[in-house]
């Protein structure tokens, strides 16, 4: 008698098919996580460089306030590649401390600023306060 050795032609069919759907997989999860990972770098990036446009404009915005003393204000910057366009509009007005020896209170004369801004590349945006003087 006669014992055959080596595998069937069904076998290895089998095992072609488990092999190629787990390479399958595999590549699958691996192009998932590249594009996690750039979205991730993308936006790493862009709450950075959020940092940097933000003491930009309170630079620019207190520039120009101390020149023209007007109620709004726009421009844009850009930061890191990344063009950024700004509005500011005047919210309200704060006073200074008073000192010890003022018989009546100060006037309020800091603008408080409500900054708009937003990269029409990214398409995100966000707001901050700023106090000019």
């Amino acid at each position: 008698m006669k014992t055959e050795q080596g595998f069937t032609l069904i076998e290895v069919l089998i095992a072609a098919v488990i092999l190629f759907s787990s390479l399958a997989i595999t590549a699958q999860l691996y192009s998932a996580s590249s594009l996690s990972a750039e979205k991730a770098a993308n936006a790493a990036q862009y709450y950075q460089s959020a940092e940097l446009v933000i003491t930009n404009i309170k630079s620019q915005l207190r520039e120009r306030f101390e020149n023209t003393k007007q109620a709004e204000y726009s421009g844009t910057t850009t930061i890191f590649g990344y063009q950024y366009e700004w509005q500011a509009t005047t919210q309200s007005k704060i006073t200074p401390p008073s000192s010890i020896d003022d018989d009546t209170p100060p006037l309020p004369r800091y603008p408080v600023f409500l900054v708009a801004v937003e990269s029409p590349k990214t398409g995100k945006s966000f707001e901050f306060r700023v106090v000019a003087w």
